[in-house]
């Protein structure tokens, strides 16, 4: 990068005299974003390891730092510098471009930033917008003084050309660049991104004045952690320029003498896509022997550096069984003694309540055992109770239905006395012709309920394969013979016609599986 920077000696120093005010303005503030320790490791007490975070994204010299403990200084060991294992994947970053009455000047902001945008250096999921400033207008100096963020090239590029050459209004032959940084500043705070986030200042070196009230840009921006870079457009008188912000605020600068367009935009695409990479900062892990004693306590770890003072808890364990007895060696003994007394007693109480415990259980088991015997006795008891109480139910159950039985065949027998007189009333039974095949006969109904099958236990017992065990019945009532199929396999036919139930009269056929019936009264 090729940089033409034309200073004089007195304001080399009054850059380096401001430069020191800076840091001692904002140090006491913003200096726990500067140095930091994390992953802090005492597995190996006294040994400690850990990593000591550092926001330059250029590196320190470890020999600058020092670690006290209790206000003693101890020997730390620094490793070379590692970058961090995860980085950020976007970014947001806000161009405060200075409005120009200078076409040539306006033009070439508008070219630079075209042609790094066009670089892939602005990825999806960034955020990024462009602002343009000038002097201190009715309390307004942004232009628009509302942030909208996008990833779209496109959109980014059309915003560019619709920057417009305001008039020169300055501020004693200059524009108010501090105050639109402060501006700027308070628009990104205002945001609370999540993302890494810089801003980027395009206009030339002569526009820094110090006439400026309140906190200044350079402790702003290391407070908020927001880099400042500058792309400066070169002319050949300057007045303080914007490097020394860029640096104080871990930002990067770019002026090109020639003001080569195509120069100027590769360096800025590099600021772009190396952003996130500086932003993150740098880890440079370390180890010492501390001096604290084990104690189980946080003790404070102070940092000296030449930015300031910080600080970190350092966790230290407790001392061991074994470290404790090597440090009081009387005090262990009397406890070992006590230890060994207490073990004794113990034991001595476990085998009483162990012996107590036995006795308890042997009578515990012969109260159960009696109470067992107890239980068996009275279920053995009621079960003999209730074996008699139901044989004496089942008796009187059997002769209620024997008495039953009885009164009911009585009546039956009454019934069929009556109804074989009615039946006699005609002077003569009725009766069945029977005919299987070359085999006739006749069977006389004597009786008004006639049962019939090949089972013995019918009244009319016909000893036939084809006749079901319990094949039909004919009873008589009221001078009414009905026939009724008691389910048989072959049925009844009446007459050439399936019945379940009918009534018969003189003469009917009755077909009995393979046998013939005719019915006479």
């Amino acid at each position: 990068m090729n940089k033409i920077i034309k200073r004089s000696a007195p304001l080399k120093r009054f850059i380096f005299v401001w430069c020191a005010v800076f840091f001692s303005i904002f140090n006491s503030v913003a200096q726990k974003n500067e140095v930091d320790v994390r992953a802090i490791n005492t597995s190996n007490f006294p040994q400690v390891q850990g990593k000591l975070w550092v926001r330059d994204p250029e590196g320190i010299k470890t020999d600058g730092i020092q670690f006290y403990e209790d206000d003693q200084p101890v020997k730390v060991n620094f490793d070379a510098f590692q970058k961090p294992d995860s980085v950020a994947s976007n970014k947001a970053i806000l161009f405060l471009i200075r409005n120009t009455a200078n076409k040539t000047e306006m033009q070439w902001y508008k070219d630079v930033l075209a042609a790094s945008f066009k670089n892939g250096t602005i990825k999806p999921g960034d955020k990024v917008e462009i602002v343009g400033f000038s002097c201190l207008v009715d309390k307004q100096i942004l232009f628009p003084t509302k942030l909208n963020f996008t990833d779209n090239v496109q959109d980014l590029l059309a915003r560019i050309d619709k920057i417009k050459d305001n008039p020169r209004i300055e501020y004693q032959g200059r524009a108010q660049t501090h105050i639109a940084i402060n501006e700027a500043l308070n628009l990104l705070e205002a945001q609370n991104l999540s993302l890494p986030t810089g801003l980027f200042v395009v206009s030339d070196d002569r526009s820094m004045p110090l006439e400026l009230a309140g906190e200044l840009p350079g402790p702003r921006s290391r407070r908020l952690n927001i880099p400042i870079y500058g792309i400066t457009y070169s002319k050949k008188s300057t007045y303080y320029d914007i490097e020394a912000l860029c640096a104080q605020t871990y930002g990067r600068y770019i002026m090109v003498s020639t003001n080569d367009i195509k120069s100027v935009s590769k360096e800025v695409a590099s600021f772009l896509t190396d952003f996130e990479n500086r932003h993150a900062g740098l880890y440079y892990p370390f180890s010492y022997t501390s001096t604290f004693e084990k104690d189980g306590k946080n003790h404070t770890v102070k940092i000296d550096s030449k930015d300031g003072q910080s600080g970190f808890s350092l966790p230290v364990p407790s001392k061991n069984i074994i470290e404790l007895i090597q440090d009081n060696p009387l005090i262990s003994g009397v406890i070992f003694i006590l230890f060994i007394g207490l073990i004794v007693v113990i034991v001595m109480m476990y085998k009483k309540n162990k012996l107590k415990k036995e006795e308890l259980e042997i009578q515990r088991k012969k109260e159960f055992a009696e109470m067992e015997q107890h239980q068996r006795s009275a279920e053995q008891k009621l079960s003999q109770q209730e074996m008699e109480l139901q044989r004496m139910k089942e008796e009187e159950r059997r002769e209620a239905e024997a008495a039953m039985k009885a009164k009911q065949e009585q009546l039956q027998a009454q019934e069929d006395e009556l109804q074989l007189q009615k039946m006699l009333e005609r002077g003569n039974f009725p009766w069945f012709e029977f005919r299987f095949g070359n085999e006739t006969g006749s069977y006389q109904i004597q009786t008004p309920r006639l049962t019939v099958g090949r089972d013995a236990n019918n009244v009319w017992t016909i000893n036939h394969p084809t006749v079901s065990r319990n094949h039909f019945q004919l009873y008589f009532k009221n001078y009414v013979y009905t026939i009724r199929d008691l389910n048989s396999s072959n049925g009844i036919f009446v007459n050439d016609m399936k019945v379940t139930e009918t009534e018969l009269k003189h003469g009917d056929c009755i077909q009995v599986g393979e046998i013939t019936l005719t019915f006479h009264i």
